[in-house]
C-alpha cells in the first residue's frame, strides 16, 4: 500500500536499488550538467570503466541492506537488474542503459501517488523499466501512478548557465539560451517530505519548471517551498530525522541555514561531520557524489534510523552523536557511496510509512 508524507513515519515497505551487469558511464553534456559541482577533470575524456569486483562489491552491500531492513520487519521490494549492456537510441540521442540502482531519483512517492519524475540524465531514460513489475503490483493494491512530462533531451532542452569546460570558463558560449526549448527535468530526490510542506532544491530553470508543474500537479493539498541549497539533490545536504531534529552536513549546509523555508528554523539542528576519503578505502576513487554523502540516512521511524559507512558497517561516529539525540542508528556497510553517488537514502525508495497528512509547521 502506497503511504508516504513524511521521511520519518515507521518503515512498512520500501524499494532497495539492484545493479546486475554495468561497466561502464559515457560523460555527455547531460552527465556534466548533472554532477556540475562535483566532476573532475580526469574521468571527462573518456567513459568511465567501473571494475567488476567494485560493482558485485556495490551489489553485495545492497543485498545486505535488503537483509538488514526485512530484519527490522520492512518488506522489501527490488527493481529488476540490469542483464544486458546494449545501446538505445532515441530520435535525439544514443546512449547505454543505467541500472536502477538509486531508486530515489528518479521516482517521488506523496501520499498515495507514486510520480515518475523527468530524468535529467541522458542514460537513465529508460531506467523505470526496471521497476515496472512492483509499480504494476502497487497499481493494482489502488496506489495512484503518475509520470511527470518525459523531456525530448535535445540539445535546447537544457539551461546550460552553470556547466563549464576543463577550464572553468562558461561552456558552449555558442548555445543561446532558448526560453521556449527548455525542458521539465527534476528529480525526486530534489524532495524531502514534512506533511503539507514540501522543500525543493532548485538550480536550473529546468527545476523551476519541474517545480511548477509539481506544484500544479499536487494542488492546494501540500505546500512547495523552494530553495538553493546544492546543485541538485538536497538528501546529502539535510535530512529529517523526526519531528523537530533536522540532520546536516556541517560543511557546506551550515552556512545555508538561512536559506531554508521558516517552519524548518525552529527546529533542532544536529550537524555531522564528513566522512573521510572514501578513496582511502575504495578502489572506487571516482568522486561523484559529495564528502558529506554520510548524511544521506534512512529513517526507519522517529526513534530510529540506518547508517552507513564504507569499512565495516559497524563502528560509525554518527551512530554515537544520533545516540545522544535519542535516536538509535543501525549501521550497515555500503561502499564506494561517492562513485555510485548515493548513501542508504538515495538507494531505496519508501512506499509505506505511518501516519497521515499532518502540518508540521
Amino acid at each position: 500500500m502506497i503511504n508516504v508524507y513524511t521521511e520519518w513515519g515507521e518503515l512498512k515497505e520500501i524499494v532497495v536499488g539492484n545493479i546486475g551487469m554495468w561497466t561502464d558511464i559515457h560523460p555527455d553534456f547531460s552527465f556534466k550538467l548533472y554532477y556540475q559541482d562535483n566532476i573532475k577533470n580526469d574521468f571527462l575524456d573518456n567513459s568511465i570503466k567501473l571494475q567488476k569486483h567494485v560493482i558485485q562489491q556495490r551489489q553485495d552491500d545492497l543485498d545486505l541492506m535488503a537483509k538488514t531492513l526485512e530484519g527490522e520487519g520492512i518488506k522489501v521490494y527490488r527493481p529488476l537488474p540490469l542483464e544486458k549492456l546494449f545501446p538505445f537510441e532515441t530520435p535525439e540521442f544514443k546512449e547505454w542503459p543505467s541500472p536502477c540502482h538509486n531508486p530515489r531519483d528518479q521516482f517521488l512517492v506523496v501520499g498515495d501517488e507514486i510520480i515518475e519524475t523527468s530524468c535529467q540524465w541522458r542514460k537513465r531514460y529508460f531506467e523505470n523499466d526496471f521497476l515496472k513489475p512492483v509499480l504494476m503490483e502497487q497499481f493494482r493494491q489502488g496506489a495512484k501512478w503518475t509520470c511527470s512530462p518525459r523531456p525530448v533531451m535535445n540539445r535546447d532542452s537544457f539551461d546550460l548557465i552553470h556547466i563549464k569546460t576543463h577550464s572553468g570558463e562558461e561552456a558552449l558560449k555558442d548555445w543561446k539560451e532558448q526560453e521556449d526549448s527548455l525542458e521539465i527535468m527534476f528529480d525526486g530526490a530534489q524532495c524531502l517530505k514534512f506533511g503539507r510542506d514540501i522543500v525543493m532544491n532548485i538550480r536550473t530553470k529546468n527545476h523551476r519548471l519541474g517545480y511548477e508543474w509539481l506544484k500544479r500537479h499536487l494542488g492546494d493539498r501540500f505546500r512547495l517551498h523552494p530553495v538553493e541549497l546544492t546543485d541538485n539533490h538536497i538528501d546529502g545536504m539535510l535530512m529529517p530525522l523526526a519531528p523537530g531534529k533536522l540532520l546536516i552536513n556541517s560543511g557546506s549546509m551550515e552556512e545555508k541555514l538561512h536559506l531554508l523555508p521558516e517552519f524548518l528554523k525552529s527546529w533542532d539542528i544536529i550537524k555531522a561531520t564528513s566522512i573521510s576519503d572514501e578513496s582511502k578505502h575504495s578502489e572506487g576513487a571516482i568522486s561523484l557524489a559529495s564528502e558529506h554523502i554520510n548524511i544521506n540516512v534512512l529513517p526507519l521511524g522517529p526513534k530510529k534510523t540506518l547508517i552507513f559507512d564504507s569499512i565495516d558497517g559497524k563502528s560509525n561516529a554518527l551512530g554515537e552523536l544520533l545516540a545522544g539525540h535519542g535516536i538509535e542508528a543501525i549501521p550497515v556497510r555500503m561502499r564506494h557511496c561517492r562513485l555510485f553517488d548515493g548513501g542508504v537514502h538515495c538507494a531505496s525508495l519508501c512506499l509505506n510509512r505511518e501516519g497521515k497528512l499532518e502540518d508540521y509547521s
